[in-house]
């Protein structure tokens, strides 16, 4: 079939083809070297910005061990912490209880405190009954209801009351030793700061004042907690250098919010006689990790996050989507199979902290000790390049992610593929443009000469060929040209030799009939004198 195409047709389609080759195999070969740059490129900046927040939390943990050690060896903490005490065994209870107090104490656990519980936690009801939480003894009832219950400032302020208005000694230390204690906590941003006595387990003091003020955390409704977990683990220590840490969990006195501690013995003359107890600073951590919000300061563009996950897989700091996009963020999750309640407690807390499930290959590979970069699904179920690795934290099995939607990091090699495809789809056209006009200024003196053959193969040989190109296909046409010279120029002679055969047979048949009529005209005399004879 190809054969019987014309000349013209033939180098259209082979141009065309070879083009089409050449551009489809440099644009695949391209194409796989630019995506392959942009990927590496991608994932060194992920990696780059994985190091940078993973060291920050690293000396960050590392700063808080070395805060709580300092604080806990200091005099401020000591003589609290002996002060406390005493101020502690010299309550009588029953000298500031009464029916009204009582009564004004079990209206806030039933009202106050389980409304506010269930507001922050989305409807949750508290995770043990407001009978059960009120359990904590005639000291812990006195101090909630002078520093909490009665105390005129509102929920989430309640550390602004310098001390109760009652005489007692435990007042006085209070009214002394409480703002060095909120001036420290105001400064380095945590969350509360407790004085626990190593006996009975009991928080002689705390900065923040919540319901677990006062309780012991040996007996108390708090015994099973994390804090409890933390002090249980520092009150068997008399070495002032140990610092122990529990990981993030609902804690029932904040609301049910996740909370972590950290907590380091107080060692007086080589005895310990208390426990100091930090509870993190989880805004601390999120500034830490979006870089207070700045994402794109760091090169993670509109979709790029850098965030902590626990061993139970659950984020320890704040998702990024969530705060820029609270309900897509939301939608999504649901659509990956979050339980509502989830979902539920995460709109309400706004917080994804300890409630947001990261269960990928990344973090699974990470929590194995693996440090590498993949692209995966995410949490949201969107495909995204990650950078990971576990963090050195002594206590806690946590791993750090930094991701980027697949689409963002290689929008700018899809923009570059576009322009490309683009530039070839232009470079294709103007190829077959110029073979275009190739093939016609080809063909047309190949046409010529077919045309010149056809008029000497018809005889025709007084119209001249005329050379129109210094190339081949001129040299070709010279050639006709000098074959139709030579051709009229033997046809010339034929035609001369046969006019002078002409001329020569012509001239012979009249002497032939000359003779033969001179032969006639004797046989006609002989037999007339035959005759006569």
């Amino acid at each position: 079939m190809f054969s019987r195409l014309k000349i013209g047709t033939k180098i259209l389609i082979v141009t065309a083809l070879i083009s089409m080759t050449i551009i489809a195999a440099v644009g695949i070969i391209s194409d796989i070297s630019t995506r392959g740059a942009f990927e590496a490129e991608a994932f060194n900046k992920l990696t780059a910005v994985r190091e940078m927040k993973g060291q920050q939390i690293e000396e960050y943990f590392d700063t808080i061990a070395q805060q709580i050690r300092t604080l806990s060896q200091s005099k401020d903490a000591t003589e609290g912490m002996k002060y406390f005490k005493i101020g502690i065994t010299g309550l009588s209870p029953e000298i500031y209880l009464n029916e009204r107090r009582s009564q004004g104490f079990q209206d806030f656990y039933k009202n106050t405190f389980s409304r506010e519980y269930q507001k922050k936690s989305g409807g949750v009801a508290a995770s043990t009954n407001p009978d059960a939480l009120m359990q904590v003894g005639d000291i812990a009832q006195h101090l909630q209801t002078a520093y909490i219950i009665e105390n005129e400032h509102p929920i989430g302020q309640k550390n602004e009351l310098t001390a109760a208005a009652d005489s007692s000694y435990y007042s006085d230390q209070h009214r002394m030793r409480h703002p060095f204690f909120k001036q420290y906590l105001d400064k380095f941003g945590f969350y509360d700061i407790f004085l626990i006595d190593n006996q009975d387990g009991r928080i002689i003091y705390s900065v923040f004042k919540e319901i677990d003020f006062g309780t012991s955390l040996l007996t108390g409704p708090y015994k099973d907690s994390n804090l409890a977990r933390v002090f249980n683990a520092a009150r068997v220590s008399a070495d002032p250098e140990f610092v122990a840490i529990v990981d993030f969990e609902p804690y029932t006195p904040s609301y049910g919010a996740p909370a972590a501690f950290m907590a380091s013995p107080i060692v007086h003359n080589g005895k310990i006689i208390g426990v100091l107890a930090f509870q993190m600073p989880v805004d601390q951590i999120n500034d830490i990790m979006t870089s207070q919000q700045a994402w794109q300061s760091i090169g993670l563009g509109l979709s790029g996050e850098t965030f902590l996950v626990g061993a139970d897989k659950l984020l320890r700091n704040q998702s990024r989507f969530l705060i820029e996009d609270r309900e897509n963020y939301l939608e999504m999750i649901r659509n990956t199979g979050t339980p509502e309640e989830t979902v539920q407690k995460i709109d309400s807390f706004d917080n994804s902290i300890g409630l947001q499930k990261v269960d990928t290959e990344g973090t699974r590979a990470a929590l194995g000790g693996e440090s590498n970069t993949r692209i995966f699904l995410d949490y949201r179920g969107v495909p995204v390049l990650s950078s990971y690795r576990p963090l050195k934290l002594q206590g806690l099995d946590w791993v750090i992610m930094s991701e980027i939607d697949e689409a963002e990091a290689f929008m700018p090699f899809d923009e570059l593929r576009d322009r490309m495809i683009m530039l070839a789809s232009i470079l294709l056209a103007l190829t077959i443009y110029v073979s275009y006009f190739f093939s016609l200024s080809l063909t047309r003196p190949l046409r010529f000469l077919e045309s010149a053959a056809h008029a000497l193969a018809e005889g025709r040989l007084d119209d001249s060929i005329t050379r129109s190109s210094n190339d081949e296909i001129g040299d070709l046409a010279t050639s006709f040209e000098t074959m139709r010279v030579a051709m009229k120029q033997t046809f010339g002679e034929i035609e001369q030799q046969k006019n002078e055969l002409e001329d020569r047979v012509r001239d012979r048949t009249a002497e032939l009939d000359d003779a033969f009529h001179q032969q006639e005209q004797q046989t006609r005399e002989l037999e007339q004198r035959n005759t006569e004879m």
